[in-house]
């Protein structure tokens, strides 16, 4: 069925009266990202959008035989991550969505237990173990170059996991908070704030939700004090977002997209 996009301009409070742009897309979606062009991302069950900043729809690709996305990864424009739980398989896909290589198959490598996966940078991809809790670090054919064990008091499952290739690496869990490690899996910091639904990891900050409300996070060193203030930007039916080039994506709770100018 083809899809229509509608972009509906109208004023929005957001603490201010400023003019907003919204996107609407026609079809339910589950996750939303972008790359560094601006370009966005929607994905739901296997199909996967691309959108120009602009609106346009550019491309799409789905592949029904590895099941429904969990995740994508836009962070690297020349390498898309997309990654099928339960089939344990990543697709890497060019900036044409077209597939590079063959599928990688966790499970082929004995991996059973991922349950997210990101890149790392254009020759590495980190991946979560939730059953062994260890962060690993592999090539573009899943031999392991590395694994760090994750040591938490009580119960920790991630929900997600995200990485600024070279850099850092977050992990999200809703009782721990947000657990940050250097990009060779050494644990750095906790941020230590329940109930968080979901973040964006930057280079120097994280933005998340937090009761339908998004904080930004500054990335303290060790002379500067915990920054923690509100974005101003509270939206009662916010279940996950994406912030690119001044510009808000999120997913409403009747998985809806929609595109607000900040």
């Amino acid at each position: 069925m083809k899809h229509t996009l509608i972009i509906i301009t109208f004023i929005v409070a957001l603490g201010c009266a400023n003019a907003q742009e919204r996107l609407f897309y026609d079809t339910p979606c589950d996750g939303v990202t972008t790359d560094i062009q601006g370009n966005l991302f929607l994905f739901h069950d296997d199909n996967l959008e691309r959108i120009a900043a602009d609106g346009t729809k550019q491309l799409s690709y789905g592949e029904p035989t590895f099941g429904n996305i969990a995740q994508v990864d836009a962070n690297i424009a020349s390498k898309l991550l997309v990654y099928y739980r339960e089939n344990g398989t990543i697709i890497l896909l060019n900036n044409e969505l077209a597939p590079i290589g063959n599928p990688l198959n966790l499970f082929d490598k004995s991996l059973m237990t991922v349950t997210l996966a990101a890149m790392g940078n254009p020759n590495t991809i980190v991946l979560y173990d939730e059953a062994n809790q260890e962060l690993i670090l592999t090539d573009l054919s899943l031999n392991i170059s590395s694994r760090s064990h994750i040591t938490f008091p009580g119960e920790f499952h991630p929900t997600d996991m995200q990485v600024v290739p070279e850099h850092l690496i977050a992990l999200l869990d809703e009782h721990h908070g947000i657990c940050l490690f250097d990009f060779f899996g050494t644990f750095v910091r906790e941020i230590p704030i329940s109930g968080i639904t979901s973040m964006q990891l930057l280079k120097d900050q994280i933005i998340y939700l937090k009761d339908k409300t998004l904080y930004q996070y500054t990335l303290p060193t060790e002379n500067t004090p915990l920054d923690l203030r509100p974005l101003d930007i509270k939206m009662p039916d916010m279940k996950t977002f994406h912030i690119r080039h001044h510009f808000l994506y999120y997913i409403d709770n009747q998985d809806v997209a929609w595109k607000i100018q900040l």
